[in-house]
């Protein structure tokens, strides 16, 4: 089987899109050739030599007609040679695609996780074969073509490992910069259990701010930091490679997700795979956590303080490798990457 793939960055050392480069190798176990079309391309090496992977060249800098041509003479030359096509999250993708695959009649499905539901959106549904996602709360929009399937988490990278002995409370998040993952929320709880108990407490945050808006968030979070005296307690470590954050989730003890998108958000699966416990209060993740450990997910932020508390005294050994179990067993992009390949 011959697929072609479209995604917005192939880059394994970006810290936001770095994991589209795990999917692309699981993806090419499965098929003869995997040919994938990008926005921009950066560190691409040790694909296997079957996937080939052309970039519309946004890495040179930006240019849209330079972008749309190169796009359409790629799906020219490359939709006649493959058995469908792999749209991969942003709907312009699938749509832009979509009068190929109809003229040479191959099959598109879609890849969609996010809480809001657009023009783009329904326009991609009405176009596509299938669209794929992970449960309602990632996909609001009515569809018969819908099938929800799980996250794809590379449990091989996100391995469980026994937590080192330490006095000290160590909090991680992984996300962009902006204030709908309420980061002064978990400057909050910092500055509340500093307050609250003689336990060293310590937060790493890991992500980037990209929009002005979001910039601005980040000035006004490093502010709060230095008026609340918590400058040895908390630390913005920028963009980190999707490669390079297996040892920050083995090292908390805790990793927080406070996002309001209400879409369910892989770092919190890659934290678990890791071996370490979560607090989020992220509604997409109710029915995942409270199964599992009730503590873990809280629907009231100004109980962090005791919250967090009670989730650090549940790290036991046993517990944390049953987390890592429970992603390998349903969200394993292994598993994943045979499943969509089977829909083609």
């Amino acid at each position: 089987m011959k697929l072609l793939m479209i995604t917005r960055k192939i880059d394994k050392d970006d810290g936001l899109a770095g994991f589209t480069y795990n999917w692309v190798k699981k993806l090419s176990k499965n098929v003869d050739k995997l040919y994938v079309i990008c926005l921009e391309k950066g560190n691409d090496s040790g694909l296997p030599d079957n996937v080939s992977v052309y970039s519309l060249g946004k890495e040179n800098g930006k240019n849209r007609w330079k972008e749309f041509w190169r796009f359409h003479k790629l799906a020219r030359q490359i939709v006649p040679q493959v058995d469908g096509v792999f749209a991969h999250q942003n709907p312009e993708y699938g749509i832009s695609i979509a009068p190929w695959t109809k003229l040479f009649r191959k099959k598109l499905i879609a890849w969609y996780v996010h809480g809001s539901v657009g023009t783009k959106l329904r326009l991609l549904n009405f176009l596509s074969d299938k669209m794929l996602s992970i449960n309602k709360e990632s996909f609001r929009l009515p569809s018969k073509k819908v099938i929800f399937l799980h996250h794809g988490i590379d449990t091989e990278i996100f391995y469980f490992k026994e937590k080192e002995i330490h006095d000290e409370l160590r909090l991680l998040s992984v996300s962009r910069i902006s204030a709908t993952k309420q980061i002064d929320k978990m400057i909050d709880l910092v500055a509340s259990i500093k307050s609250k108990t003689n336990k060293k407490v310590v937060l790493k945050i890991v992500g980037e701010a990209t929009l002005e808006k979001d910039k601005v968030f980040l000035n006004e979070q490093n502010n709060r930091i230095f008026k609340l005296n918590l400058k040895e307690e908390v630390k913005f470590l920028g963009s980190v490679s999707n490669t390079e954050t297996p040892p920050l989730y083995q090292w908390a003890d805790i990793f927080l997700n406070f996002s309001k998108t209400g879409s369910v958000d892989k770092t919190v699966l890659e934290a678990m795979s890791s071996g370490t416990p979560v607090l989020v209060s992220n509604e997409a993740f109710r029915d995942i956590l409270e199964p599992i450990n009730k503590s873990m997910y809280i629907n009231n932020l100004d109980k962090l303080g005791d919250k967090a508390l009670v989730v650090a005294d549940i790290g036991d050994a046993s517990f944390l490798k049953d987390l890592h179990t429970y992603v390998d067993s349903h969200h394993s992009l292994d598993k994943l990457s045979k499943t969509i390949v089977s829909l083609f």
